[in-house]
């Protein structure tokens, strides 16, 4: 065979030119990947999991491949008529550019393929070793030959492949023999006078030899084993996502678990969205954003959103996003802290109480008196209708205003901005978001958080708001003992109070620090957070290597979080309980988070129904029962309240 000098030499292009660094379904499932980014709202629910998406898929490939045996070729298919089918059926409702799609999930399919093949080591010196006048590929894939082309000019093989022949292109394939029989009338030769080589048992040996055509098994040993180990090492049957090979957590109820749920969900929506900024608020936005970019690695940097952090408060961005200086106005405020001294709400409006004293003196008004529903009282109401006081606060207004636009210039925010944005922050109600919306009228807002509660005012038009617990059945448990979760989310950098600008004429913020926040920042916080970031960046490998979706992992987050929160430990618990928590905005004051030890009322509550109730309120009180319970020890207690917890919720 060495010897005889022939007209054609055919080759296989898959593990005989080309050789994939993965197993060929994993290209697929990358694929699926891709899809699942881009239209992520619109994929129907049970199948948001790769596996499932790539199992489709498959399907749709031999439900085209049939109907084309049925119309009288072989069981072949094109990979754009596989993905607009695929597009149809994966999506609950009609995808708004199905064609457009098509095309970006070929480019994506075309760049997987180029990022994970490589020339076979010995492939060319066996074509030299073989005398023969026309080189050509002879194929059974799904796609068509310029797509194969594109990948064998770049892997830089020496012998020139004169022509391809793909099954695809053709709707008959070497299993048949009907693509063999086709190339040889192309090329003008009969089959003593063809040589073939492949790795296929069937279609590059039996089926050539069948039609009298030279066969070449090609199954190089080292490389045949490599291909081998890689194949086997891949799983496309779903499992529990947890339960790959190389799960890097020592327990699926670590919070890092919930940590990367939140993050790489919102990378997703930002992707899905084309959303090309994202900003993080501080404090705990400072945090998530070492995440965020830490797990950015993991997609096409082409597709992640640029991020910032902004450093915005409820007390440095409201009274800047006022419309106008009214009692109705003010209700943005009011409609969440009802109850509220004079001094307080001017904290609010980050005005110091010196500069309107004498206004609050021309109506009798105490600054220090706790007023029920300010705008119903008669001197509240004469001093919001008092033109110079209007006057004085407006021109406060337009000045906080500037600065806060002045200091949101520097990250790329501008009053004319017309694009989708995303914003991240830990929650509640998304007050901020509100404020910024107010001032970035022609922007569209999409704010994401872990969790969000009723909210109180009406919403700006150009706001999106989505909480990552909004899914969860227990959220509203959860969100009832938040305060934890923000400590281990803080930062040492202080709260926003304001804006100035420097000596350059650099507009900055003004931060204040609280030092018992940053004392236990030091001792615990940083150091849980530390470990978190590194578990991510393992977990987000992890989850890309294993084809692991945010979905995929979902309720499992929730989980973590729920074991965080309801069976804390005394580290954290220790830690909490040193706390002054920052809430100058509506309360204007700082709280002290430490506890005392209560064992009469304790006592009392086994034999009083009215002792048990004030137990119970002693214990909301705490702002985190669970914690309370852990720091004294009282672990009995601690499953029963959890479940009297998620009974009431």
């Amino acid at each position: 065979m060495e010897n005889k000098n022939y007209k054609l030499l055919s080759l296989d292009i898959w593990d005989t030119i080309l050789r994939r660094k993965c197993h060929p379904d994993a290209i697929k499932v990358y694929t699926s990947r891709e899809f699942y980014l881009k239209a992520k709202d619109y994929i129907k629910s049970d199948k948001r999991n790769l596996r499932e998406l790539t199992k489709l898929r498959v399907d749709v490939e031999r439900e085209i491949g049939t109907e084309s045996k049925d119309s009288g070729f072989d069981d072949e298919y094109n990979i754009k008529d596989v993905f607009r089918r695929w597009i149809k059926y994966s999506c609950d409702r009609d995808y708004p550019d199905c064609d457009a799609l098509v095309e970006e999930l070929y480019d994506v399919e075309l760049n997987c393929e180029l990022r994970n093949i490589y020339l076979d080591p010995t492939i060319d010196s066996t074509i030299e070793s073989i005398k023969h006048e026309k080189l050509v590929c002879i194929s059974d894939f799904y796609t068509d030959k310029f797509f194969l082309q594109r990948l064998i000019d770049s892997v830089g093989m020496k012998n020139k492949i004169d022509e391809i022949y793909c099954s695809c292109d053709y709707k008959v394939n070497k299993r048949s023999g009907r693509l063999f029989e086709l190339v040889e009338k192309e090329c003008n030769v009969i089959p003593p006078e063809h040589i073939h080589i492949g790795d296929n048992g069937y279609s590059d040996v039996e089926v050539p030899k069948r039609l009298g055509i030279d066969a070449i098994h090609y199954l190089p040993d080292e490389e045949h084993k490599m291909r081998k180990d890689r194949e086997a090492a891949f799983v496309l049957d779903v499992k529990n996502s947890l339960r790959y090979k190389g799960f890097p957590l020592s327990s699926d109820r670590d919070i890092s678990l919930f940590f990367y749920g939140f993050i790489s969900d919102i990378m997703e929506n930002c992707i899905e969205k084309n959303i090309r900024k994202i900003y993080f608020f501080t404090r705990e936005g400072e945090f998530y954003k070492e995440i965020f970019d830490s797990l950015s690695e993991f997609y096409d940097e082409s597709i992640v959103p640029k991020s910032y952090i902004l450093e915005v408060s409820r007390l440095s961005t409201f009274v800047a996003s006022l419309r106008e200086f009214t009692l109705d106005e003010m209700m943005r405020l009011w409609n969440q802290y009802s109850i509220q001294s004079m001094r307080a709400m001017f904290k609010s409006l980050a005005m110091e109480i010196e500069n309107v004293k004498g206004f609050l003196n021309r109506y009798s008004i105490n600054p220090d008196e706790i007023l029920t529903y300010p705008w119903t009282l008669e001197p509240v109401q004469k001093l919001f209708a008092d033109i110079e006081f209007k006057d004085f606060m407006e021109k406060h207004i337009e000045n906080k205003k500037q600065q806060l636009l002045d200091y949101c210039k520097g990250k790329s925010l501008t009053e004319e901005m017309n694009e989708e944005i995303a914003i991240v922050d830990i929650g509640w109600r998304g007050t901020i978001q509100d404020n910024l919306c107010y001032i970035f009228k022609n922007a569209m807002i999409h704010g994401y958080y872990v969790g969000l509660i009723q909210f109180l005012n009406k919403q700006p038009d150009n706001s999106r708001k989505c909480g990552y617990l909004d899914k969860c059945s227990f959220a509203r448990a959860l969100l009832t003992i938040s305060t934890p979760f923000e400590m281990i989310c803080n930062s040492p950098n202080g709260s926003t109070v304001g804006y100035e600008k420097n000596e350059k004429g650099i507009t900055l913020a003004i931060r204040n620090n609280e030092k018992s926040e940053d004392d236990i920042f030091f001792k615990y916080t940083k150091k849980l957070q530390e470990k978190v970031l590194s578990e991510c960046i393992e977990l987000g490998k992890y989850c890309c290597d294993n084809f692991i979706t945010s979905e995929d992992i979902r309720n499992d987050a929730y989980e973590a979080l729920r074991s965080f929160i309801y069976y804390p430990d005394r580290e954290t618990v220790n830690s909490y309980f040193s706390l002054t928590h920052n809430e100058e905005f509506g309360v204007g004051a700082y709280v002290d988070k430490r506890t005392v030890f209560r064992p009469v009322l304790m006592f009392l509550a086994v034999f009083s129904k009215k002792k048990r109730q004030e137990f119970k309120d002693f214990l909301r009180d705490t702002t985190w029962p669970q914690g309370y319970l852990t720091k004294y020890r009282l672990y009995p207690l601690i499953k029963i309240y959890n479940n009297i917890l998620e009974k009431y919720y």
